[in-house]
């Protein structure tokens, strides 16, 4: 019995080359979203914003404010009130460079959160052990997905923590050193809340300065009603009309900067809550990534 032919083995396919994460993405660049770097000035460092810059958008933006209630809405209760008291143009200045600044901070916030996001740093395969022998490979990595890594957070408190791993001798070191740059970035993110908080301070103040403008003005032309005592209603009247409008300058000055304020420091807050959670983040991703898979006795 004739037997069939028999069929040709195909030859093995040679494994697909595993993929290169790290030119699969965009390099990183910290300058990219960072709208002071877009407008081509001198950026802060990490979410600080140049607080200076923003006066002068702030500047900018109360002149152009004024100018569109001139010439859009002339007859207006909005300008009636802005032109009240000088301090209701000048919370306006002063809530244009608040939120200039938080608008800056915001968007920083968003570029440091793409390290977060950006290919594996540390090789998730589980012979990988980060040692001082491996930590070059880790550096590398940071190197290849971004063109400025000093610019970000994550970037620099790793390169902080494993430059020098031939020289520190126990995993608690290294701790100690993240938790050292985790304390610093803390403090720099508080700080560069300063001039907001002196702001959001200031607005309610000049409300208040406002309010003894207004009252003073009523108090005045009550002393013109006072001396016309003898005289008609009707010129009476004609008195008491400078009178109640101190009295609308003081309260409506006030109103004016408590709403400011009040907005202000909501946004702030929300701002602030949101760069806590960018830097708890990054204590996360540290001890995950770094601290749980360090090992040093073997170097020794």
């Amino acid at each position: 019995m004739a037997q069939a032919p028999q069929q040709p083995i195909p030859a093995p396919r040679a494994p697909a080359p595993a993929a290169h994460h790290d030119g699969a993405h965009a390099r990183l660049d910290a300058r990219k979203g960072d709208i002071e770097c877009m407008l081509g000035l001198p950026s802060g460092r990490y979410t600080t914003p140049a607080a200076p810059l923003w006066l002068g958008v702030a500047a900018i933006l109360t002149v152009a404010f004024a100018m569109v209630l001139v010439l859009v809405a002339p007859q207006s209760y909005l300008l009636e009130l802005m032109n009240r008291c000088w301090t209701n143009w000048a919370v306006v200045f002063f809530s244009w460079w608040c939120m200039g600044i938080l608008v800056a901070k915001w968007m920083k916030t968003s570029v440091q959160m793409r390290a977060l996001r950006a290919v594996e740093i540390v090789p998730r395969r589980g012979d990988f052990v980060l040692s001082p022998g491996t930590a070059g490979e880790v550096l590398r990595r940071i190197k290849a997905v971004a063109d400025r890594p000093k610019d970000f957070i994550l970037f620099r408190r790793i390169e902080m923590a494993l430059s020098n791993l031939g020289n520190i001798g126990e995993v608690r070191d290294v701790g100690a050193v993240l938790e050292s740059q985790a304390d610093s970035d803390a403090s720099s993110v508080d700080s560069s809340y300063t001039v907001i908080r002196s702001l959001i301070w200031t607005i309610p103040i000049l409300g208040f300065i406002g309010t003894v403008v207004g009252l003073s003005q009523a108090i005045g032309s009550f002393t013109g009603v006072l001396n016309q005592a003898g005289s008609d209603s009707a010129s009476i009247k004609s008195k008491l009309g400078p009178v109640v409008e101190g009295l609308a300058t003081a309260f409506e000055t006030t109103l004016v900067a408590l709403l400011a304020a009040v907005c202000i420091q909501l946004l702030s807050t929300w701002v602030y809550k949101r760069e806590e959670s960018l830097l708890d983040a990054i204590t996360d991703f540290t001890n995950e990534h770094i601290l749980s898979r360090l090992k040093l006795t073997d170097w020794q």
